[in-house]
């Protein structure tokens, strides 16, 4: 039999490097546990170059990596409606429109149910120079105007009322519901009752200057010339029945033929064209 010598030298090499692959191994087995429950953490904010258009664009996380669940696994988002700023119900439309907006004064709408802002006052100025009636400033110009066509049309559009303070639409207001307290009415018939021919103080347009009642010699204006060329040529110049016998259920207010209220030259020809009281074009009902 052949004796087996065996190398010490080649021994110990042989030792070596079989202790360092199994450090190895089990560096690599403790390495494996301890990360596979650890997700990498998600970068929240990428920045890419769009080379085709040479801008830089930020990715939000929910742009870059789709939702998924405790263990990994992608869920699916319930898509849901984008919001706007856009109002949805007519009521909060209609608001959009305030006396102190710099564009969209003229469609103020002003009433019982949507008031004055307090102790407001307008910069007024004369209706007509030879009228101590007065209006909002920027309307003037409008109502002179229409003055002067009526006039070449042989019709006088005589301004008898125009801006009212607060104390005088007050005083007013509380001696038509006098009126019909002394009718027999109580207080609150007497208000609703009045609320449909004049109303209180902060919720009427001529408060705001808007407003201009027009009369002629006759005291009964529908059925006089003047009024028909109003009807016929009022949105020319901005300005419309404010109170139409067949909307009196819309506006709460009775026909009123010598009302008349600026609401802005294109707004009063789309309102003639689409036959709205303003209510209706704000989209209040």
């Amino acid at each position: 039999m052949k004796k087996i010598v065996l190398n010490k030298k080649n021994l110990t090499v042989k030792g070596i490097m079989a202790v360092a692959l199994i450090v190895i191994m089990a560096a690599m087995i403790i390495g494996y546990f301890a990360t596979k429950n650890i997700k990498p953490e998600k970068n929240k904010s990428l920045t890419y170059v769009d080379t085709s258009e040479s801008t830089t664009q930020e990715l939000t996380e929910s742009e870059t990596e789709p939702a998924t669940d405790e263990n990994g696994e992608p869920v699916e988002v319930p898509e849901t409606e984008p919001v706007t700023a856009e109002p949805t119900t007519a009521r909060s439309k209609a608001l959009i429109a305030g006396i102190t907006d710099e564009n969209n004064w003229p469609l103020a709408i002003i009433g019982i149910n949507y008031p004055l802002p307090d102790d407001y006052t307008p910069r007024l100025a004369s209706a007509l120079t030879s009228s101590g009636i007065e209006l909002d400033f920027r309307i003037c110009q409008y109502y002179q105007q229409m003055y002067e066509a009526a006039k070449q049309a042989g019709c006088i559009l005589t301004p008898y009322s125009g801006y009212h303070s607060y104390s005088l639409q007050e005083s007013t207001y509380n001696r038509k519901v006098s009126f019909y307290t002394g009718q027999g009415l109580s207080k609150e018939e007497a208000e609703a009752q009045a609320n449909k021919k004049i109303l209180p103080a902060g919720c009427s347009e001529h408060n705001a200057g808007l407003a201009i009642d027009i009369v002629s010699a006759s005291s009964d204006f529908e059925n006089t010339k003047e009024y028909q060329w109003l009807v016929d040529n009022a949105h020319n110049y901005g300005f419309i029945l404010r109170y139409p016998a067949d909307k009196e259920a819309i506006t709460g207010v009775d026909f009123q033929p010598w009302h008349w209220r600026f609401v802005g030259v294109e707004n009063a020809k789309k309102m003639k064209q689409s036959n709205e009281c303003l209510e209706e074009f704000l989209g209040i009902v």
